[in-house]
């Protein structure tokens, strides 16, 4: 309960302006399911101001980064474990979809792999992963994605920011959808090493051997992941997860961009009861972290599903995707109240017990689950000595001035992908000029 008080205490003297307000819809969104809408979290006890105050504090609540950021950092030391004696860091985006907004600002469109096409917005997460038994994770940084801004520069920045308050050692894992560039990125981190997953049609080289005459070559000899002719330099079988899986590690490579840059090259294959790789395509991962255990890295990577589960446990029990506000400060103030909830909730984790049904199996020993932490959650805050002051009469609100009308929202363009092209007309003799 000390680490719960303290963890809120930091987030509360975090925040500029609204702050008992926006503490407290933390609380009421952290120990709420299912969320119908952003006002129905004013019928939770834990929140003690009037319906029409959530709207108020989404549209005007400030907080200092920096001071949020320690606190988060400060909760997670207690409460994620380490492997190896590093942190391990996960980065990924998720997209919100808003198609009916056509009075939402800044919105970006976006097909997906089974061909449809969504307007909305996009944010990019970073999270603390806390244990590899479960599925629990901690909220480090959240941000809204611009029209220009991509993965990879998100993943940079927010890594960033993440070592210049966090001196311990950490491992930032990655999946395919980030590019290169983090390597340049993380030179210029003092305690962050990077796993980053590839595709496998990429190429890497060795360093280059100079024969003493001529030029000296600028790369060495190839390494193409699709059809490796070398040896590995070492490899191993562990088990993870009840399966066999192989890991062939190359040492002593680098990207074409990075040539100054050493790295160490992972496949990793489960195996069936044969021997033989269960799927057809390995999972290929390159980094920066050449004196740590393969094994290290390849379980690094594969607990970065983690990342993954809080994000559908934030949209179905956290009410993620529930604001529809057209303004781009309440979706921003929203977005970071999800990620207070989902560190509250991690802070008050190891102070809850299970409380199974009677139909659940009682011989298997588990640890409290997220939707288990946000059913007791209301109980526990309720305990906890206050916070955030009490409500005050702030009288009645003058209302709108005499002949005033609001303007109508301002209404966006279709974003679209390529130029617009004219349809000939088919009754027409004549083509239109191009």
């Amino acid at each position: 309960m000390e680490t719960t008080k303290q963890f809120l205490k930091a987030v509360y003297s975090s925040l500029i302006k609204r702050s008992d307000s926006y503490l407290e819809l933390g609380l009421a969104l952290a120990s709420s399911s299912p969320i119908e809408s952003v006002v129905g979290l004013s019928e939770s006890p834990l929140y003690r101001r009037k319906f029409s105050s959530v709207y108020e504090t989404l549209s005007e609540v400030e907080w200092e980064e920096t001071t949020l950021l320690k606190a988060e950092l400060e909760m997670f030391k207690g409460s994620c474990e380490t492997l190896a004696g590093y942190e391990v860091y996960s980065g990924d985006s998720t997209f919100i979809k808003r198609n009916e907004a056509k009075t939402l600002a800044s919105r970006v469109m976006k097909r997906f792999s089974n061909g449809e096409l969504a307007y909305g917005h996009e944010s990019y997460w970073t999270t603390r992963l806390s244990n590899q038994s479960n599925s629990w994770s901690g909220i480090a940084l959240v941000e809204r994605m611009t029209e220009k801004a991509t993965v990879s520069s998100m993943a940079a920045k927010q890594m960033q920011q993440v070592d210049k308050h966090n001196p311990n050692k950490k491992l930032f894992v990655f999946d395919a959808g980030h590019g290169l560039e983090l390597l340049q990125a993380q030179q210029a981190c003092l305690n962050t090493e990077v796993i980053l997953r590839v595709k496998g049609h990429q190429v890497f080289y060795y360093p280059p051997v100079y024969q003493g005459r001529g030029r000296p070559p600028k790369r060495g000899e190839r390494f193409k992941l699709s059809h490796v002719s070398k040896e590995a330099d070492s490899q191993q079988t562990i088990i993870f997860k009840n399966k066999s899986l192989r890991i062939s590690t190359w040492t002593g490579l680098q990207a074409e961009k990075f040539m100054d840059l050493a790295l160490k090259i992972l496949k990793l294959e489960f195996l069936d009861s044969t021997g033989k790789p269960m799927f057809d395509k390995p999972i290929w991962l390159i980094s920066t972290a050449t004196t740590v255990d393969p094994e290290t890295l390849a379980r690094s990577y594969l607990w970065r599903s983690s990342h993954e589960l809080t994000f559908r446990f934030m949209k179905q029990h956290l009410g993620l995707t529930k604001n529809n506000s057209p303004e781009l400060k309440p979706c921003d103030a929203w977005f970071q109240l999800v990620a207070l909830a989902m560190n509250s909730l991690l802070a008050i984790r190891d102070d809850l017990t299970i409380q199974a049904k009677p139909w659940y199996p009682q011989k298997i020993i588990k640890s409290v689950s997220q939707r288990q932490a946000q059913t007791q959650a209301t109980t526990f805050f309720l305990m906890l000595p206050p916070i955030t002051n009490s409500p005050q009469l702030a009288g009645k609100a003058p209302g709108r001035p005499l002949s005033y009308f609001p303007p109508p929202r301002t209404r966006h363009e279709v974003i679209r992908k390529t130029p617009k092209r004219h349809k000939p007309c088919p009754s027409c003799p004549f083509k239109i000029a191009a």
